[in-house]
């Protein structure tokens, strides 16, 4: 059967026949198969549910209805009236709830329904309503009171007029009536529940929610509560929740018996907005706040933000201003923190972040700005003054005075003045610090400048000519200089005199000091003055120089030079005899018993420890022993890496041997013994390259080539597989597997045969350098005389005897000469064999 759609059109009207209602409702729907074409004039079976709730919830009345479509397809049928399956209609109350209406189609009249649908009734036909709510003729009894239970409105009233949908009136003069009265019952509502509410949808911002209006003089709106809100308002998004307007009153007034007159505040985290603005375009104040008691005018509480801000764009103007016209402050900021100020003045523009100033006094008694501390026993500091930026290049204090100063009183008239009025007091009248790790001009605990033709950049005077203490004392715990003295032009850096009998420059060392008591450098190059003179006219030495202690390490005179040049001269003690005798330098260790050598030479760098120099016939060092020890002795510690002794000619024309031994006694004329663990006996070049090396197990290797008294010429290959499975004697063939590679033989008569594992070659050839590893390598015996391993496989060996590769591996044999052929002799036997196991003889070996 074809399958049906379809179209359903629900009328429910009502029918007032003497003021009873019809217990019926009208139903109508097109039928049309699945191509869209009508269904015309064919019986049909429907079956009418009414659920309750949902459009799944329970039936409340069931039954079966029968019609025949029209021409149009279009049936009519009258709910109420068919069959009744379960409930009854008359009973239903529609005032209970929401309803719904689901219908099942039979095409064919029958009951097998093969369409179904669900929809809400969204109108119950008034005269249905009317009776089940308990009136008579649609009209309400006053007073009328109902109780219902139901998620929907109850009462719903729309005016799509200019009308008022919904209007209470109430002319009595009785208090506390109402016009529209709400009420929530429940004590624990849920959030913003209310017993009116008022919504206003529109968009354009003219509409309002709820709208008080007053006449006369009492309120527009009235809210009152015992703990709750009297009056809320809410904006849920760029709104306002409250507008208070007056064109000549007061906007909003808020007051209190024994509360709060008003809280405004922000209670989310994320609100970056002001909680309260108060602005004005005239010229009146924005905010006035006053107070005829005790309490406080303003007080103001915050967090990481500023507790009072005031901003001004107007010069003759202030941010914040406190006046003064009694004994108290103008402004008083109090501070219990450790980390914050009390009154900050911060500056973000050019001006001043505080500015104090004497605007009228004369008398000389005024002050800018006065900081105090010692009041009521406090401590701290009177004044601070600090920099956070490392770039700002700006003084971080500055005071300027245009004052002439007072001749005979230098207590007046100066930029400042610091006095410390206690005699017991062991503090600084003036103290300056600075932390910078660099020693640049001006980076100074203080800084003295004096930019006139005359006067001092620092005078330290001690005026009690009964006093004991030093003019200027300077001490430094670091590595510096405790003072640093620098005459620009031709002045002295320091002029000491002594007018007593004291010492003009008296430099001492205490006994826990590890300095020195003087020290004097000359840091130009091209300065030629003597560093340091001293010159006596009397027979004194003029430099004397004892270290006068058994246990010192410390040496008596120490000679260091800073050049790069190694000219003539330049040395840290430069000894000189001008004479016909004498030494330039004498070093003599002159107790016989002691063991420290007479003269030590060091060099750190790449230079000599000692350089030797004899311009005629006389030797560059003469070493000589009188005892058992060694007339020169080169050695290298553990962690060096140089060389105990170096010999060099560097003249071409010079045929004098450049080391030359010669041995009077009995022992070894040259003797070389290496004990470590790896390197080379011996290495000999030409022109910078290896020509000759012996390494260290005895092993020569000459790039020339040599006479040796070896039997065989053999060449370094590679093998197949692991050198250990590989024995001397081994007869080797070519590797089909690998280039330049051999392996042990393996069949007999083998073309492929090249050569013997040498037993001791005379000369071993290989294309690798002198000074490569080939321990990996096979030396394969290629031609002359070689112990090679045979067996009886060809039959007895005898002298002569040519000998090709046998089945065995490595093993050669006897050729039979019916089957021998080019390039499968490996050689002539030289020893004859007939032992049954696998042998040696001496072959002379050569392919052919």
């Amino acid at each position: 059967m074809k399958k049906i759609l379809l179209t359903v059109g629900i009328l429910l009207g009502c029918h007032l026949v003497s003021a009873q209602a019809p217990e019926k409702m009208s139903y109508q729907a097109v039928i049309r198969n699945t191509g869209g074409q009508l269904l015309i004039n064919q019986n049909i079976g429907v079956k009418v549910s009414v659920l309750q709730g949902s459009s799944s919830g329970t039936v409340v009345y069931s039954e079966r209805l029968t019609g025949t479509t029209n021409t149009n397809g279009l049936v009519s049928l009258e709910i109420g009236t068919g069959t009744v399956l379960s409930g009854t209609f008359a009973s239903i109350n529609w005032a209970s709830g929401n309803y719904y209406l689901k219908t099942e189609t039979d095409p064919t009249g029958g009951t097998t329904y093969s369409i179904a649908g669900t929809s809400q009734l969204l109108s119950v036909p008034y005269a249905m309503y009317a009776k089940t709510s308990g009136s008579s003729g649609g009209s309400l009894t006053l007073p009328y009171t109902a109780t219902a239970n139901n998620a929907a409105s109850l009462f719903s009233i729309t005016n799509d007029g200019d009308g008022t949908s919904l209007e209470g009136i109430n002319n009595t003069t009785t208090s506390n009536i109402a016009s529209v009265r709400g009420i929530v019952n429940s004590t624990a509502p849920g959030g913003f529940s209310s017993a009116v509410r008022g919504i206003n949808n529109g968009t354009s911002g003219l509409g309002i929610g709820v709208y008080g209006s007053q006449a006369g003089s009492g309120w527009g709106i009235y809210g009152v509560t015992p703990a709750g809100l009297g009056v809320y308002g809410n904006a849920s998004a760029a709104g306002t929740g409250v507008y208070a307007n007056s064109n000549s009153g007061t906007g909003l007034t808020a007051t209190s018996t024994n509360g709060i007159a008003a809280s405004v505040s922000i209670f989310n985290n994320a609100n970056n907005n002001n909680v309260l603005n108060a602005n004005t375009v005239g010229n009146g104040t924005v905010v006035n706040v006053s107070t005829t008691g005790n309490g406080n005018g303003v007080v103001s509480n915050s967090g990481s933000g500023f507790a009072v801000q005031g901003i001004t764009s107007a010069q003759s103007s202030a941010g914040i201003i406190g006046d003064n016209n009694g004994d108290g402050e103008a402004i008083v900021g109090r501070n219990t923190s450790d980390i914050a100020g009390a009154v900050v003045g911060r500056n973000d523009g050019g001006g001043y972040g505080v500015h104090g100033f004497v605007a009228t006094n004369t008398s000389g008694n005024g002050i800018g700005v006065y900081g105090r501390v010692g009041v009521n026993n406090s401590k701290g500091r009177a004044g601070r003054f600090q920099n956070f930026n490392a770039t700002n290049d700006r003084n971080t204090f500055e005071v300027e005075t245009n004052s002439n100063g007072n001749i005979p009183d230098n207590t007046l008239g100066n930029a400042s003045n610091f006095l410390v009025n206690n005699t017991n007091s062991v503090s600084a009248a003036i103290r300056g610090e600075v932390k910078t790790i660099f020693g640049n001009f001006g980076a100074a605990g203080i800084f003295g400048v004096s930019s006139g033709t005359g006067g001092f950049a620092g005078l330290f005077h001690a005026a009690n000519t009964a006093g004991n203490g030093n003019a200027l004392v300077a001490i430094t715990d670091g590595n510096g200089d405790a003072i640093r003295a620098n005459a620009g032009k031709d002045g002295d850096a320091i002029e000491a005199n002594v007018d007593g009998t004291g010492r003009a420059i008296y430099g001492w060392i205490p006994t826990f000091s590890t300095g020195k008591a003087a020290e004097f450098k000359n840091f130009n190059a091209s300065n030629t003055s003597t560093v340091l003179s001293a010159t006596t006219v009397g027979n004194a030495i003029a430099g004397d120089f004892f270290v006068d202690n058994t246990n010192g390490i410390s040496p008596a005179v120490k000679g260091k030079v800073n050049s790069q040049f190694a000219n003539f001269g330049t040395a840290g003690i430069y000894g000189e005899s001008a004479g016909t005798g004498g030494f330039a330098g004498l070093f003599y260790a002159s107790n016989a018993s002691g063991n420290g050598p007479a003269l030590i030479a060091l060099a750190n760098g790449n230079g000599n420890g000692i350089t030797a120099n004899a311009k005629n016939s006389g030797d560059g060092i003469e070493s000589t022993v009188d005892g058992s020890g060694s007339a020169m002795y080169g050695w290298v510690p553990n962690f060096g890496t140089g060389r105990a002794g170096y010999f060099r000619n560097f003249n071409a024309a010079n045929s004098t041997p450049v080391l030359s031994v010669t041995n009077a006694g009995t022992g070894t004329g040259f003797f070389v013994n290496h004990t470590g663990a790896s390197g080379n006996i011996a290495i000999f070049q030409s022109a910078g390259a290896n020509v000759a090396r012996i390494n260290k197990s005895g092993q020569a290797f000459f790039n020339g080539g040599t006479q040796n008294s070896g039997a065989d010429l053999a060449e370094a290959f590679d093998v197949e597989g692991n050198i250990s499975e590989y024995e001397m004697g081994d007869v080797l063939v070519i590797s089909t597997s690998s280039d330049r590679a051999v392996e042990k033989s393996s069949k007999p008569y083998s073309s492929l045969v090249s050569g013997v594992y040498a037993t001791k070659p005379g000369v071993l050839l290989t294309e690798e350098n002198v000074d490569a590893d080939i321990s990996d390598k096979v030396p394969m015996g290629v031609i002359g005389v070689i112990p090679t391993k045979v067996c009886l496989e060809g039959g007895t060996i005898k002298r002569g005897d040519l000998l090709v590769t046998s089945s065995k591996a490595g093993v050669a044999m006897k050729a039979d000469m019916k089957k021998v052929q080019i390039g499968q002799v490996l050689g002539k036997a030289l020893q004859d064999y007939n032992q049954n196991e696998i042998g040696k003889i001496k072959v002379l070996v050569n392919i052919k």
